[in-house]
């Protein structure tokens, strides 16, 4: 059924059907940390693509993440597993490619596979820079630092995969603090320079496109006047940092003829997103955060379509969506739906995507959008309401996709919490709905549904005020 247009213009976000058309929509899926890419086949992959590519991207890229293996080209390597990532990182390259995506490939230039984390190679660690890192100013450490490099590029050209475009990162992980390699933006770039040359030679008209992730001004400064001045025309862009919370790009100075772009990240709702681990803020622990599926699906659209309509105004030319797993699949859909012209602003994506994925016809695809939106701040939802509303869309809407049985998933996770957060005592009564929380979201939803292991060490990322106390009474039993 083809989606009819909810307006011809969108005066709310700015963006109008005679818009330029971003040129450049890269999907970036790292597999890594036990996400749903780390344990996707290739043919759950194509799928992927299949999608993307349906809503608009045109580019495809991918990291290989050392922290979790050993050297995969070692010959006769024991590591299975680093084999096999190896393996399907290939595959999946391939298959983009064959789809017509461009491929390009995101580094980490200095961090290595954990049996090249040597004490007396290492990088000095401080602030921003962590990881498995060696420090490239130790010739030792800088020769195995390219040879990785160039094993990785040889054995995709190998594999018919032609890359177009490598994306640098200079944090994250990433850094030295020692002082030869001070400061560590012109080393990292004098080392880009050197894997870029490595490329070339198996990857003809490669190209480099810098990511600014947790860049500082100055870093930038530093960057453009010494490309500028010893490097011209090397860096084609610069995807550009939106802070948490932000909805564009900072006036940050660029290497001559750099285009400016953005580095979108998809994978959190409305509200930026809290790590449980990383903040020593007392008050923003207790405000609960939606991000990287801990509690579901995530969406926004709120915050994607304001992105869209600053980026243009801000003259970027393309975007760099940071992906962790299927569980931002809306988001994908209205960055790339939006990004690409195909829709003109994200009321007409989730109507689209409600027609796609849940059978629904227009007039309760117009309910679904309604719906959807106020999930951007799902502790603001009354999930009960919410799980009534969706039994009734349900009698209307295509059975047993994944995307209609996440966000069943979804609102039941919410409605238990809402339960839970009724008491402050650890009577059998609440502990039961503990349980069928973990029962929600670690069986149906992330096992049965998304297909992926989640170690139950995982329980203590999930962004519920109510967790501490909880393990905290469990513990002690």
């Amino acid at each position: 059924m083809k989606s009819v247009m909810l307006t011809k213009k969108c005066t709310k976000c700015g963006l109008t059907k005679d818009r330029a058309v971003f040129p450049v929509r890269v999907l970036y899926t790292p597999g890594h940390g036990g996400n749903n890419y780390t344990f996707m086949d290739k043919n759950q992959m194509r799928d992927i693509f299949v999608e993307a590519i349906h809503w608009g991207f045109n580019g495809y890229a991918d990291w290989f993440d050392s922290r979790d293996h050993s050297d995969p080209f070692v010959p006769n390597s024991k590591d299975d597993f680093s084999v096999t990532q190896w393996k399907l990182m290939k595959a999946n390259f391939r298959t983009a490619h064959a789809l017509g995506l461009k491929c390009e490939l995101v580094l980490t230039p200095n961090q290595v596979y954990v049996d090249q984390d040597r004490p007396e190679l290492a990088a000095a660690e401080k602030g921003r820079i962590f990881g498995q890192l060696l420090c490239p100013s130790k010739p030792q450490a800088r020769a195995i630092i390219l040879r990785n490099h160039e094993n990785i590029f040889a054995g995709l050209a190998k594999a018919g995969v032609k890359l177009s475009a490598l994306h640098p990162f200079l944090y994250d992980n990433g850094g030295c603090a020692c002082e030869k390699c001070r400061p560590w933006v012109l080393t990292w770039a004098k080392l880009c320079r050197e894997i870029d040359a490595i490329a070339r030679r198996y990857h003809p008209g490669i190209e480099t496109h810098m990511v600014g992730w947790w860049w500082t001004d100055e870093e930038h400064k530093l960057l453009k006047d010494w490309a500028d001045r010893e490097a011209p025309g090397w860096v084609k862009s610069f995807s550009l940092h939106i802070p948490y919370g932000g909805t564009d790009v900072s006036n940050v100075p660029l290497p001559k003829g750099c285009e400016r772009r953005a580095f979108v990240h998809i994978s959190f709702a409305e509200d930026e997103p809290f790590h449980p681990d990383s903040s020593g803020d007392e008050n923003a622990k207790k405000r609960p955060r939606d991000t990287y599926g801990w509690l579901g699906p995530v969406i926004a659209a709120t915050r994607l379509e304001r992105t869209v309509a600053n980026l243009r105004a801000h003259g970027c030319t393309g975007v760099v969506a940071y992906s962790e797993g299927i569980f931002g699949d809306v988001n994908k859909a209205l960055l790339a739906g939006l990004t690409s012209g195909k829709y003109n602003c994200a009321d007409e994506v989730l109507f689209a995507y409600a027609e796609r994925y849940f059978g629904a016809d227009p007039d309760t695809s117009l309910q679904w959008v309604n719906w959807l939106r106020p999930w951007g701040w799902p502790f603001n939802v009354n999930a009960q309401e919410a799980s009534e509303i969706l039994k009734k869309f349900q009698k209307d809407a295509s059975h047993g996709t994944w995307q209609l049985r996440q966000w069943q998933c979804k609102a039941e996770l919410l409605r238990l919490n809402a339960v839970i957060m009724r008491d402050t005592d650890w009577s059998p009564e609440r502990l039961a709905k503990v349980e069928q929380f973990w029962a929600v979201k670690e069986q149906r939803m992330e096992h049965d549904l998304w297909g992926y292991p989640e170690p139950e060490d995982h329980r203590h990322r999930t962004p519920v005020p109510w967790y501490k106390s909880w393990d905290r009474y469990v513990s002690d039993k």
